[in-house]
């Protein structure tokens, strides 16, 4: 079973992201879960979602608690220790960034991926200005990161899910895979 926690700002497109992994790995022959958890819903405060994938049909349903992928839409989360708790030994954090903030720990074991998903999004004009909506790039820089989904599928759940400005999220997510880089 795999399982990704996704951690950002809420307004980012945090849950719409989680039903784009969702919806490819589904697209990859997977059984899937997907669901969020707010605390205060406003744009702007911390937010989580969570998907599951498995070969097998999953009966499991509770929260995420020891993830295989953390995803970043907001690298200053990075602070909060909450954030990467419960992270696999052997798991991985994609950031939303051009680097790692300075003094980040990283886990023992993990890999870390890096975009800039904000850059991505202002390119294709994907939000405001103030508050871009990263979640198409990131999904795709998922798909490269992990090599779990094929971008294709990402695409595709893409123009299902996504309602409005279709190419230019496809694009974004197309950009993204092609940047996503290890640090």
């Amino acid at each position: 079973m795999i399982e990704i926690k996704i951690s950002g700002r809420g307004g980012q497109g945090l849950v719409l992201a989680s039903q784009i992994l969702a919806s490819a790995f589904f697209k990859n022959g997977m059984w899937v879960q997907a669901f969020p958890s707010f605390g205060a819903e406003r744009r702007g405060a911390p937010v989580s979602a969570f998907v599951r994938a498995d070969r097998a049909e999953m009966t499991l349903r509770c929260g995420v608690y020891h993830p295989d992928w953390i995803i970043v839409l907001d690298a200053q989360l990075l602070g909060n220790p909450i954030i990467l708790s419960g992270i696999k030994e052997d798991g991985s954090i994609l950031v939303n960034g051009k680097e790692i903030p300075k003094g980040f720990q990283l886990p023992g074991g993990s890999a870390v991926f890096v975009v800039d998903a904000v850059a991505i999004a202002h390119s294709f004009r994907l939000g405001s200005t103030s508050f871009p909506i990263v979640n198409t790039a990131m999904a795709g820089a998922f798909a490269r990161a992990s090599g779990l989904i094929s971008l294709g599928s990402v695409l595709e759940a893409v123009r299902e899910a996504v309602p409005v400005e279709q190419e230019r999220n496809e694009a974004a997510a197309r950009e993204a895979y092609k940047q996503v880089r290890e640090w």
